[in-house]
């Protein structure tokens, strides 16, 4: 816990030394300095809260003093069972997950946040004591709760041996379940804040609301970290709908300039003389109709951060004009004939690559090498296909009108759908697929999805003919199977960094690997792919 020294400054006591403390009573200090030491290593943390937990003050600036809601998952072939539960859980004010067997829980708990399980005992294919020593093996600070026709006690001692909670016999009685539940999430409490406060991380832009399991995503992520607490201009290429401004976003959030500005300009929608006035600013009767003065993006950005989009559409004279403001951090308002000094950072983002465009003469080479400090790009959706489930899972569980109809699924044959097509129009086009899919689903479960037939993936005849006589699990272990081996040429076949770069436990990759009989000995005469050479990536071409 925390407690104020006499000399006003905040310091670290452990729980066991203070008289009558709980580590509960600061749960929330404790999950904020494990947050703090996970996502700011080597910074000094210095938590502040009291005694009362009322009073109690976030450390993290915004980070919400509400109670976690918890999310709950609840296991069973019965859909009557599951409706009940469900109906108890959303009367008490807790986010539910029904799932109707153990093989979809488990897909659940990788793409969500889980802090409760209560499954049954006999299920289809994998039974929940299968599932409870999966849980219990790879996320053993969630709690489970089993349900059993048996009453004997040898059952019971074996549901417990294996990690669960507590067992309920049914029939059951509603208020037994609600209490045991109860009990359960209250001795988890700790960790049911940690598990919220990295999902308010990721909610609130840790990387500016991007997610992605792939290495070429988590390079990204990494380029962020580094380049953030720098002032150094950075250039972002990549399609359409690729995220651009959110990765410009998170750089500006996590930097020193996060209480400043963030200017954001599409230079393609204006013309060339309108985009200087908007750029520069003018002074009152700079030109026909300008009544008033009036600042401009540049200034406005003093402080923060000028993110300039497109800046493909710029012209050669418009460049150089820019490039002396980013050279000297000074410029003139239109019609003015005093410098105005700006101290901003500048974040570009283009479609094509510039690089064509210098050698065709339509950008100046000066002016590229000086946008093109720290450059980052994103690949498009079809590469990162991985990242689509991910994706539909976490704007599912965040949309609104999803909410207010409980859709917080999407069914394997749509699923299966979304991973054929291309997707042209990248991240934008699956999130304008969804809201679609959302407002025209009439239940709680997405069965069908309108998607244009023109940017199928072409494939070869023999890869249809393999996809073709393929089930639906089939075709998913083959592309886990891909992206293991993917993520293990990335990392050398370091098999500690390919688990942390796809979310999962040593445990369960050395399982996988086993199962796809993956042989580590190939992938080691690879070079590794486990730091960030920004030398090889601001060296221009």
């Amino acid at each position: 816990m925390c407690q104020k020294s006499r000399t006003g400054s905040t310091q670290w006591i452990e729980p066991a030394t203070v008289p009558g403390a709980n580590l509960t009573e600061c749960s929330r200090c404790f999950a904020e300095s494990l947050i703090w030491r996970l996502f700011f290593p080597g910074r000094p943390f210095a938590p502040r809260c009291f005694m009362s937990a009322s009073a109690r003050l976030p450390l993290l600036s915004g980070i919400p003093a509400t109670v976690p809601i918890p999310n709950l998952l609840v296991v069973d072939d019965d859909a009557t069972v599951r409706q009940q539960l469900e109906r108890l859980y959303i009367q008490k004010g807790h986010s539910v997950v029904a799932v109707s067997s153990a093989e979809e829980a488990i897909s659940r708990l990788g793409e969500e946040d889980i802090d409760f399980v209560i499954t049954d005992i006999k299920l289809p294919g994998m039974d929940g004591v299968q599932l409870i020593s999966y849980i219990h093996q790879n996320l053993p600070d969630v709690p489970v709760i089993a349900l059993t026709g048996d009453s004997d006690i040898q059952t019971a001692v074996n549901v417990l041996k294996l990690g669960a909670s507590d067992f309920v016999v049914k029939p059951f009685d509603l208020a037994a379940v609600d209490e045991s539940t109860r009990v359960a999430l209250e001795k988890s409490n700790v960790y049911m804040e940690i598990r919220h406060l990295r999902r308010w991380l990721k909610d609130r832009s840790i990387f500016g609301g991007m997610l992605g399991k792939t290495p070429e995503m988590h390079r990204v992520f990494e380029i962020i970290r580094m380049v953030a607490p720098t002032d150094m201009t950075v250039l972002v290429q990549g399609e359409t709908g690729t995220g651009k401004e959110l990765v410009a976003s998170a750089i500006h959030y996590q930097s020193g300039r996060c209480q400043g500005p963030f200017v954001t300009i599409n230079c393609a929608g204006f013309p060339e003389t309108l985009l200087e006035s908007e750029l520069f600013g003018y002074e009152k009767g700079a030109f026909t109709g300008a009544e008033k003065a009036k600042p401009g993006k540049i200034e406005l950005a003093h402080g923060g951060t000028l993110f300039l989009d497109e800046i493909e559409s710029m012209s050669p004279v418009m460049q150089g004009k820019l490039l002396r403001v980013l050279e000297d951090q000074k410029f003139q308002r239109l019609g003015a004939n005093t410098n105005i000094r700006v101290d901003m950072r500048v974040i570009a983002a283009s479609n094509v690559p510039l690089k064509d465009l210098v050698a065709q003469g339509r950008m100046r080479s000066d002016f590229y090498y000086r946008i093109n400090v720290i450059p980052i790009h994103l690949v498009p959706l079809r590469q990162r296909k991985v990242d689509i489930p991910l994706l539909v899972h976490d704007f599912l569980r965040h949309h609104a009108v999803a909410a207010t109809k409980n859709i917080n699924a999407i069914s394997k044959p749509v699923m299966g759908v979304l991973m054929d097509y291309a997707w042209p129009g990248n991240i934008r086009e699956l999130q304008n697929m969804l809201e679609r899919a959302i407002v025209l689903a009439t239940g709680r479960v997405i069965e069908t999805v309108d998607l244009p037939d023109l940017a199928k993936e072409p494939q070869s005849k023999e890869e249809n003919q393999a996809i073709s006589g393929a089930s639906f699990d089939q075709w998913m272990r083959e592309q886990e199977k891909c992206y293991l081996a993917q993520n293990l040429a990335a990392f050398g076949g370091n098999v500690a960094l390919t688990a942390k770069s796809c979310g999962i436990g040593l445990r369960t990759l050395s399982r996988k690997i086993r199962l796809h009989k993956l042989d580590l000995k190939h992938f080691k005469r690879k070079p590794a792919a486990s730091r960030i050479d920004l030398a090889e990536e601001i060296e221009p071409a």
